[in-house]
């Protein structure tokens, strides 16, 4: 074989090596294909079928069912009372988007008075009201109210970052006029980002730490080194003595990029 028929040869070589090299990836990438979290096997570093790893979905193995620390009904005026569910979740770094949930009101004969239903998140790491306002109860007076989430839960990783934000509630007064009590207060964002649209509820409790009424307002936002003033207002005079105040910031972590 002459000098010029082996370059030619080595040349052609070359060429049939790429080629069946690209050819074998294209199979490859058909036949074997690189796991992912929605491809409905365990592979991967998974810990279960697309969930766990790296994937964003929990495993129902790593997490726990959020606990339903109490459930009460809170007069308002007449026989028109405010619903309130008081919960707490355990898990450090999960959280759900959206879950569903379902009051139940009970009159003093154990009778179903009716039915208020809702979604809401449930952050991470952190004990957290669920607010229902203004249910009517007729001419029956509730004895007893009950709460459930309804449908399934799914838990993505969701660092608790909002728990360490600089952000402060303070001058807390309760102004117990007879006519339309007042609570009043201040929070201001001392952290670097801007909060967006927020729900804040005040939970009034006595001296044996027993919550007596419980009230919800609303804000837009609060920027960055801002402040705003908090205000829950009651129509008629409390009927408990209220001994500490408690009030909750309530932020979808979903709805934040940090």
């Amino acid at each position: 074989m002459s000098w010029a028929s082996r370059k030619q040869f080595k040349y052609i070589s070359f060429v049939v090596i790429i080629i069946v090299f690209i050819i074998f990836m294209f199979i490859r990438s058909l036949i074997i294909k690189e796991p992912t979290c929605f491809d409905l096997k365990q592979n991967g570093n998974e810990r279960g079928v697309d969930c766990g790893g790296s994937c964003s979905l929990m495993c129902k193995m790593d997490v726990s069912d959020p606990n339903i620390l109490w459930s009460r009904a809170f007069p308002v005026t007449g026989n028109t009372y405010n619903l309130l569910a008081y919960v707490e979740n355990r898990n450090k770094d999960a959280g759900v988007i959206s879950t569903s949930y379902e009051f139940r009101v009970y009159d003093t004969n154990n009778k179903l008075l009716g039915r208020r239903e809702g979604k809401t998140f449930i952050p991470p790491n952190q004990q957290f009201p669920i607010f229902e306002p203004r249910f009517d109860s007729g001419e029956s007076k509730i004895k007893s109210v009950t709460f459930e989430f309804t449908s399934p839960f799914v838990w993505l990783k969701k660092d608790p970052t909002l728990q360490t934000l600089e952000i402060r509630v303070n001058n807390i007064i309760l102004d117990e006029n007879r006519d339309t009590p007042t609570l009043t207060a201040n929070i201001s964002n001392n952290s670097i980002h801007n909060l967006p649209e927020f729900d804040a509820v005040a939970i009034l409790y006595d001296e044996e730490g027993n919550a007596i009424n419980a009230s919800k307002t609303h804000k837009d936002k609060l920027i960055s080194g801002g402040s705003l003033p908090l205000m829950f207002t009651w129509p008629e005079a409390l009927t408990l003595k209220t001994a500490t105040k408690d009030i909750m910031i309530l932020i979808d972590p979903f709805s934040v990029s940090f």
